[in-house]
Parts: C-alpha cells; structure tokens; sequence
C-alpha cells in the first residue's frame, strides 16, 4: 500500500506542484489548502507524514503544528514545515511546536524527496531524540551522494 502525504498548503499552485511530483514515486497525496480542516483531513486520510506551510491565512503553520500534536489522533505523524521565509526565531517557534524538519521554498525536489523518505524511515522510533539522530544520519548519508542538499539543522 502506498504512503499517504498529506500537504497543507494555501497556494494552489503548491498543492498541484508537490502533488505532481509526489504520485510518480509512488505516494498516494491528499491536499487542503485550509488551515480550519486540515486537522479533520489529517483524521480522514490518516497520512504517513504531512508537509505543512508555515505562512497561511486563518491559521498559521506553528498553530496547525501545535494542534496536531495536540490531538490524540495526529500527534504521530511526522511534520515537515516548508515555507518562503524564515525568521531564525520561527525556526525556534517550529521545532518548538512539534515540527520534525523545516525547509525553504524553493526546495530542489530530489532534496524534498531524501527528507520525505528519511522521516518515513525514522517513523516508528518512538524515542524522539534517536528518530532525529537517525533521521540526520539518513540525509547526512544523502548529503554525501547528493551535493544538492542541505541537512537540516540539529533539532538539540
């Protein structure tokens, strides 16, 4: 059975872009572009992992992040948090509210991808900080077959 991703995002040219990308490696993607259901999708869909914009209207990513893990139902789910601009006290904010990675747009797609298989590979340890030791050592590994990408930074 193929994963489920489910991407938040308020840009529709987002949702449409990611999704394209995502179906051919073989992801099955669900997408909303409000921050009011998302966490009702996030139910429904039950997805593997969720890439979450940071900046939307209504709600922002660091609320639908805390509300996530707030629910009994969704607080597992691992959360990558993409967004255009990023403040280094947002970053805080983020990992703070329970994101497990946080990239930039434009974020090259292959790098996307070696996030994306990473925190899936990691999901199952329960332990936080040996899922994120393991995570980092998987796209540390990336990063040497890879010069594109960018390991995100210790979450320490």
């Amino acid at each position: 059975m193929a994963e489920i991703i489910l991407v938040i995002d308020d840009d529709p040219a987002m949702l449409d872009s990611l999704k394209q990308r995502l179906i051919p490696e073989g992801f099955t993607v669900s997408t909303t572009a409000s921050s009011e259901d998302c966490i009702n999708q996030a139910i429904i869909h039950r997805p593997d992992l969720i890439l979450l914009d940071l900046r939307m209207p209504v709600r922002d990513g660091i609320t639908v992040c805390k509300m996530l893990r707030a629910n009994p139902k969704t607080q597992h789910i691992p959360i990558i948090v993409i967004t255009g601009v990023l403040l280094p006290s947002q970053l805080e904010e983020a990992r703070a509210s329970g994101a497990d990675d946080v990239a930039l747009k434009p974020i090259d797609p292959s790098d996307l991808l070696i996030r994306i298989r990473a925190m899936l590979a990691c999901r199952a340890i329960e332990e936080p900080a040996e899922r994120s030791a393991r995570y980092h050592e998987i796209t540390h590994e990336a990063a040497s077959s890879s010069s594109r990408l960018h390991p995100p930074a210790s979450k320490e």
